[in-house]
C-alpha cells in the first residue's frame, strides 16, 4: 500500500514558502499560480527503450502498487508509425534552466527512468519512477534528493553515460554516427504522454513544448553497448535507442495540479 510522509498539506505550506522567494514574472503572488520556468535540454538527449515482457510489467506493476498513488502501465507509441506496446524508457540529458542557478553554476545531467501510465483519474502522462541528477534535486516524493554519480559526455563521437543511484544502475555507450538512420520524428501519442510529467505521489509538472521537439531530428542508434539494472532486476534486451539531434526548448509548471486536486 502506497504511503507517503509528504502529506498535501504539508507539501502547499512548503511549495507556497518556496514561491515567495521567486520573482513575481515567474508566479502570481496573490492567486498562487503555478510557478513555470524555462529549461533548455542539450542536443543529444538520448531515449534507452525496453519493451515489457510478461515477468518486467509484472515487476513494474507491483512496483507501482507499492509506491505510487494508483498508477497503472499503458502501452505507448514512441516513434511516428509505431505500433503500440508496454515500454521502460530510460532519458538521459544535459539541461539548462534559470532556476538551476540557485543550486550550482554547472550544467544539470539527469536520468529519468520513465514508464507510460495513467493516474486513479484515468489522466494519462509519464511517470518518473526513479530518476538521478548531478545536483541537488527538489521533487514532491522525496522532497530534496542528494546529487547522485552521474555523468553523460556528448562532446566526442562515442557517447557514454554512467549513472550509480542507489536503486538502478546504468552503464552505456554508442557511436553517434557509425550505423545509425534518421528515424524521422516522435509519435504524437509520446507527445501527449509528455503533457504531463508524473511524480510517484500523484503529482505532476506540466510540460509546454514547441517546434523543437515536434519538428526536432531523431536519430535511431544500432551500435551500442547497455548494462540496466533497477532495483534487482537487470533488463537485458534493449528496443531501440535513439537521441534528438538538436536542443529542445520546454516550459515546465512545477507540480502544476497541487492547488487544483489535492
Amino acid at each position: 500500500m502506497f504511503f507517503n510522509i509528504l502529506t498535501p498539506k504539508f507539501l502547499k505550506v512548503f511549495y507556497n514558502a518556496l514561491l515567495t522567494g521567486m520573482p513575481s514574472l515567474t508566479y502570481n503572488p496573490y492567486n498562487k499560480n503555478t510557478l513555470h520556468a524555462p529549461f533548455v535540454v542539450k542536443e543529444c538527449s538520448t531515449y534507452i527503450n525496453y519493451k515489457l515482457n510478461e515477468t518486467q510489467k509484472d515487476y513494474i506493476n507491483n512496483f507501482l502498487n507499492k509506491n505510487s498513488d494508483g498508477f497503472e502501465l499503458l502501452p505507448a507509441s514512441l516513434l511516428k508509425d509505431d505500433l503500440k506496446d508496454y515500454y521502460l524508457s530510460i532519458n538521459i540529458y544535459n539541461c539548462t534552466s534559470p532556476l538551476f542557478d540557485f543550486i550550482s553554476s554547472d550544467e544539470a545531467t539527469r536520468c529519468e527512468i520513465n514508464v507510460y501510465v495513467k493516474d486513479k483519474n484515468n489522466v494519462e502522462g509519464t511517470l518518473i519512477m526513479e530518476y538521478a541528477s548531478n545536483i541537488l534535486s527538489l521533487d514532491p516524493d522525496n522532497l530534496f534528493k542528494p546529487k547522485s554519480n552521474i555523468n553523460f559526455d556528448t562532446n566526442h563521437e562515442l557517447i557514454y553515460g554512467i549513472v550509480k543511484d542507489n536503486n538502478f544502475e546504468l552503464k552505456f555507450n554508442y557511436n553517434r554516427f557509425l550505423d545509425t538512420s534518421i528515424y524521422g520524428k516522435i509519435s504524437s501519442n509520446l507527445i501527449k504522454f509528455t503533457d504531463k510529467i508524473f511524480y510517484k505521489n500523484g503529482l505532476y509538472d506540466k510540460v509546454y513544448y514547441d517546434s523543437s521537439l515536434i519538428h526536432n531530428k531523431i536519430i535511431d542508434v544500432n551500435d551500442y553497448e547497455v548494462y540496466f539494472k533497477f532495483f534487482d532486476m537487470e533488463f537485458n534486451k534493449v528496443d531501440s535507442i535513439f537521441y534528438f539531434e538538436e536542443p529542445i526548448n520546454f516550459v515546465g509548471g512545477m507540480w502544476y495540479n497541487l492547488n487544483k486536486e489535492f
